[in-house]
């Protein structure tokens, strides 16, 4: 003879549940105007910055140069710094291990 075994639900999931949905509910109005914002400060900051059409046209005066005005662009930023590069210095104190 078979009997029924009611099988109970732990507590603590549906509290968990309540915990997360309520969290949710409170959040989400707060989570809009966050996201607007962002989206806000990123134009804004497009407008400041420039974005891609400042780096386009850095692009386009690299074609317009002639090949003397690009060799003496890799002379002068060639090292991925502003200024002349003279090439990584040696330092002062180096002890050589045997």
């Amino acid at each position: 003879m078979e009997t029924y075994t009611n099988i109970r639900t732990p507590f603590w999931k549906p509290a968990l549940g309540g915990v997360i949905a309520g969290a949710a509910i409170y959040f989400i109005p707060f989570l809009f105007p966050l996201f607007a914002a962002f989206l806000l400060v990123g134009l804004v900051s497009r407008l400041v910055f420039g974005g891609p059409q400042w780096r386009m046209h850095h692009a386009m005066a690299w074609q317009r140069m002639d090949p003397e005005q690009r060799e003496a662009m890799r002379r002068k930023y060639g090292g991925g710094c502003c200024g002349p590069f003279d090439g990584p210095t040696e330092p002062a104190n180096t002890v050589e291990k045997p």
